[in-house]
């Protein structure tokens, strides 16, 4: 269990790094009229997978953290500590973001903010259209993702009222009629779009994945060939696939990876780099994209017009660093103690 927790943890970093670098290709391209593509591309896939292993990395953790607790009257204990994760820093960037709108509304050419997305957004209810996503967001835009989570959170409590089996059954069911009403319903209306995307069934493949693997006890350990055929398998997915196809390819692979053990040595530098963006993945991912926008905007100034193409890939790694960075600063100063601070009031 602690090395799956700890694979979790990594695969965490890794989803949070695929996230904030095909974000840092958007913004730097806003620096050049020249073509920038230093994902060959791929960006935008890449971005998608990112947000996908998020999310069965989410759902894979929640499971095996409270596997134990259907039916035992720990409801609000799970949702205090699932909260006290989130709410901190999400909250932070949330009312920075609204007096920044405030300040100064041109900074956020592509949003239209009014009064009641903000309460809306302290409510994780996305309200604000970002054309560039196109989909609705929060105020801050990189929240729409915890808006998916703490709806599946909202469902997997209700399952843990129920026994273990009823629960399951009843957190499957409902991501499961959602998602399928995308399909049933075609509507137009954007808060229907949002609430029915399929992609919530990432949650439940994380779920899955837990749940299969008591039941294969046999101690197996990564190699060079099952990492290889596990990023094949992905990149395939995530590039030639769509739908229910990409679904089970990218699960197959989700569940190789928390399965079999790694062999890594705890301390290494890769191990240790990976284990600090996986555990401030949180913080890196709210703030990611205002910090991204602020410094985009101080490169414009301090870069030539004609931006070459070393001068492109410099300021992608400035974003970056710089996105990592700050995420993690913040995890330490804010969201760790905050969290703790917050775990002690509710008991």
């Amino acid at each position: 269990m602690k090395n799956n927790l700890l694979a979790s943890t990594w695969l965490q970093a890794v989803a949070c790094l695929l996230i904030v670098i095909s974000n840092a290709e958007s913004f730097v391209t806003q620096l050049s009229p020249a073509r920038f593509s230093a994902l060959g591309g791929y960006a935008s896939s890449l971005g998608q997978l990112g947000v996908f292993l998020f999310f069965m990395t989410s759902g894979y953790l929640v499971a095996s953290l409270h596997w134990n607790d259907f039916g035992e009257g720990k409801v609000m204990a799970f949702i205090k500590g699932r909260l006290v994760k989130i709410l901190p820093v999400y909250y932070l960037f949330t009312l920075i973001t609204i007096v920044f709108w405030i300040i100064h509304p041109a900074w956020f050419p592509s949003t239209k903010v009014e009064p009641a997305d903000n309460l809306l957004s302290l409510l994780f209810i996305p309200s604000v259209y970002i054309k560039e996503l196109h989909l609705l967001t929060p105020v801050i835009s990189a929240g729409w993702i915890f808006c998916y989570q703490v709806l599946f959170y909202m469902i997997f409590s209700v399952g843990l009222l129920l026994t273990r089996r009823s629960g399951l059954t009843f957190i499957f069911l409902s991501i499961i009629v959602l998602a399928a009403a995308s399909i049933t319903l075609q509507s137009e209306n954007l808060w229907v779009q949002f609430y029915t995307n399929p992609v919530m069934l990432y949650f439940l493949s994380g779920v899955l994945c837990f749940a299969l693997q008591p039941r294969l006890s046999t101690p197996w350990y990564h190699t060079g060939y099952s990492l290889l055929m596990v990023s094949f398998l992905a990149m395939v997915a995530t590039i030639f696939m769509h739908g229910l196809a990409q679904l089970i390819i990218l699960t197959f692979s989700f569940f190789i990876l928390t399965f079999f053990s790694f062999r890594f040595v705890s301390n290494s530098p890769v191990s240790k780099i990976l284990s600090a963006v996986g555990v401030a993945s949180y913080s890196i991912f709210v703030c990611h994209r205002l910090l991204m926008g602020a410094l985009e905007k101080i490169l414009h100034l301090l870069l030539p017009g004609e931006n070459g193409q070393i001068t492109l890939y410099f300021a992608l790694l400035v974003l970056v660093m710089a996105s990592l960075s700050m995420g993690y600063l913040i995890y330490w100063l804010i969201e760790r103690r905050a969290s703790m601070f917050l775990r002690v009031k509710a008991g």
